[in-house]
């Protein structure tokens, strides 16, 4: 059973990390250092190369620059069965012939570990992914989570250095998948290890994660907490990656303390944190906004545009508003059920907000978020 002690995981150095094919490069000059027992998730869109980069850890994918080192030794030409790492994929890829203590002791068999040390270790990760009792059965006896229970158990077993996920749960339903979610968030508290989770789905990162790195065309374009990538974007391809966000974009003006910037008749403000020359972006996020049936209606002092609604969601527990902005684009405003409208979709309203609020950041929107 992997080492229990907070902070016995391994530290992982990915430098300058370049992987190219003949007609194009999956990954471009990245760098990242990993923590030792960090739960860190390379997020991003399908292409980003996030993956490849896990496959460039792990050893299934050979770099074509850089270095990759573990516990300050070079790894990035040893074998992957070399480099002491436990890897989970999507598929479980579970041995149908064999029990569920034969698949988990499997890798424990590769490295001739004596076997009433195998039986030990088996019961120990059975317990720790809540499977104590299923070791006789077969993998088609079991449900999806708990064939997925058992490959992390499989790649926990024999102690590894760090344990490598790529979309572990993407193949599960939604109400199991946020089960396991929880489960995974447990089993990284309980042993220490470091572990690298890929993922596209944002909600999942904010998760499980200690710290999140966003790929974005190979490259890294922001690694930070949960917190600060939300509500400290910077750029505008992690502000719209990142949950959802309403975007004003228009010509940027500053007198040094305060920028200014008109968009479509209404005047938005606020302090100068950065720099941010010519055209630039205020970006916002849903819980942020109010709507309005007037603009006497907005608070004096804040910040307001004129809007029509597009549709009005009911969710439960509030509303989710999603509205034309005068430049034709989109915004989104969740309200809580205390703050009723009678607001309809074609019906002309203002979104507005407390004009401190919002980050400001320079229009490089040049990339798609798909």
């Amino acid at each position: 059973m992997p080492d229990k002690t907070p902070g016995a995981g391994t530290r992982i150095d990915v430098k300058n990390v370049t992987k190219r094919y003949a007609k194009s490069t999956a990954v471009d000059d990245v760098s990242l250092s990993i923590e030792p027992g960090e739960f860190i998730t390379l997020l991003g869109p399908s292409g980003s190369g996030k993956t490849t980069t896990l496959n460039l850890i792990a050893g299934f994918t050979e770099l074509t620059h850089g270095s990759i080192e573990i516990d300050g030794q070079r790894v990035d030409h040893v074998p992957a069965h070399k480099r002491g790492l436990g890897v989970v994929f999507q598929h479980y890829a579970l041995f149908p012939h064999m029990t569920v203590a034969e698949n988990i002791a499997f890798p424990l068999q590769q490295r001739k570990t004596p076997k009433a040390a195998q039986a030990a270790l088996v019961a120990s990760v059975l317990q720790t992914v809540g499977l104590a009792g299923y070791q006789d059965r077969f993998p088609k006896e079991l449900s999806g989570g708990q064939q997925q229970r058992v490959a992390f158990a499989r790649a926990m077993v024999f102690n590894p250095r760090a344990l490598l996920m790529d979309e572990p749960l993407g193949a599960l339903d939604k109400n199991l998948r946020e089960k396991l979610q929880l489960e995974i968030k447990r089993i990284h508290q309980d042993v220490g290890r470091t572990f690298v989770f890929v993922t596209h789905d944002q909600e999942e990162a904010l998760i499980l994660s200690d710290r999140i790195a966003i790929f974005n065309n190979g490259r890294i374009e922001q690694v930070g907490t949960s917190a600060d990538l939300y509500e400290r974007p910077a750029s505008l391809f992690v502000a719209r990656f990142m949950g959802e966000s309403t975007v004003f974009k228009a010509q940027v003006s500053s007198n040094g303390s305060d920028w200014h910037m008109d968009f479509h008749g209404s005047t938005l403000h606020g302090p100068v944190t950065s720099t941010v020359p010519g055209k630039g972006a205020l970006v916002l996020r849903p819980e942020q906004l109010r709507v309005a049936e007037s603009r006497a209606d907005a608070p004096a002092g804040s910040a307001a545009v004129p809007v029509q609604v597009i549709q009005n969601i009911y969710l439960g527990s509030g509303h989710k508003y999603e509205l034309r902005l005068p430049d034709g684009s989109t915004g989104i405003v969740r309200t809580p059920l205390t703050e009723r409208t009678s607001l309809r979709p074609g019906d002309s309203a203002y979104v507005h907000w407390p004009a401190h609020q919002g980050v400001l950041l320079e229009d490089n929107d040049l990339v798609s978020t798909t």
